[in-house]
């Protein structure tokens, strides 16, 4: 079986087991032996027997993150305006959309590049979605369209020596934009008592450094590491993606609280998910796991339990080559 991911990356070809940066799609291609193609060489991916197609989010996305709103021409246009499907099932047998980032992110675009966007998925031979959430979103958009919800993925070669240390400290999933809600995971950290830490990243608001900390942006393997130092987590974002950080802190154990609506905190850390909007139950929860060491020691073995129960890379296979296969 042959197999070819397209992304905005320059590299070609396969990914290593023992890559310094395996996050999620290079986790999902070295699990699938895939081969990785830049997107624009489209005319040119022949010959392969499944291709999975991840969309650039594009330039006016990030105002959604809190970066300002462009004017400029939206870089993904130009792709979805060719016929970037209709070309690649002429040279290969099947051709799949893999969501990237939420499911409305297009709807920043200007109306054609909405509607060019729906004749994407319209033309692709199926949908993977992130989380089950977000396959009746697409199973509504694109009805009769087989949509899968395709799991998040860690590789564990280069992080099975880490031991985590659970420090008395807690680490929140990101910064203070809507797009991460960094200020209501601060809040809810508060409970905890403990020092509060965060990523750095592009949504990074000017104050932040007054507040909480932050880790330096490192390589996946290097972050897990740095994670791994963590004894409590919160990552209230309302924006229902990929989960990974969800599923890095289920792996070392680390209890989280977050977003019920994303698979990897829902199914890793069932007691600890909350619906988005209530805050109320995320600080009890903090202040549950701070104060009663059974209640810690029970989400905290859960999660590593339910890490290996979901998510290990032979079920990852097993699934979906089950689907390719059909």
């Amino acid at each position: 079986m042959k197999i070819a991911f397209l992304t905005e990356m320059g590299f070609e070809g396969k990914i290593p087991s023992n890559h310094l940066n395996m996050r999620t799609e290079f986790a999902w291609m070295y699990a699938l032996e895939a081969e990785h193609r830049n997107i624009h060489q489209f005319p040119n991916i022949k010959d392969y027997n499944h291709v999975f197609i991840i969309f650039p989010k594009g330039k006016t996305f990030l105002s959604a993150e809190g970066s300002s709103l462009s004017n400029q021409p939206n870089p993904v246009s130009g792709l979805l305006a060719s016929d970037i499907v209709t070309i690649l099932k002429q040279n290969n047998q099947k051709v799949y959309y893999i969501q990237e980032g939420p499911h409305w992110w297009y709807n920043d675009y200007e109306l054609s590049d909405q509607i060019n966007f729906y004749n994407l998925l319209v033309s692709c031979d199926a949908i993977f979605s992130h989380n089950e959430y977000d396959t009746t979103y697409y199973k509504g958009l694109v009805p009769n369209k087989p949509v899968y919800a395709l799991p998040t993925l860690m590789i564990e070669d280069n992080i099975s020596h880490i031991v985590p240390k659970y420090e008395e400290k807690a680490i929140i999933g990101g910064n203070f934009a809507r797009w991460y809600g960094g200020f209501e995971s601060y809040l809810v950290a508060q409970e905890f008592g403990v020092e509060i830490w965060g990523q750095t990243s592009h949504a990074m608001r000017n104050g932040e450094e007054q507040l909480f900390n932050h880790l330096p942006r490192v390589m996946w393997n290097e972050w897990m590491e740095q994670l791994s130092q963590f004894k409590y987590a919160v990552h209230l974002m309302p924006t229902v993606a990929a989960g990974t950080f969800s599923l890095n802190c289920a792996y070392l154990g680390i209890p989280c609280i977050g977003n019920k609506s994303v698979d990897t905190q829902r199914l890793c850390h069932p007691e600890l998910s909350v619906d988005i909007a209530d805050i109320e139950s995320a600080r009890n929860l903090a202040n549950k796991l701070s104060t009663n060491q059974d209640f810690y020691n029970k989400c905290s073995q859960e999660a590593k339990e339910n890490y290996n129960r979901y998510y290990k890379i032979d079920l990852f296979k097993q699934k979906l080559f089950s689907i390719l296969n059909t």
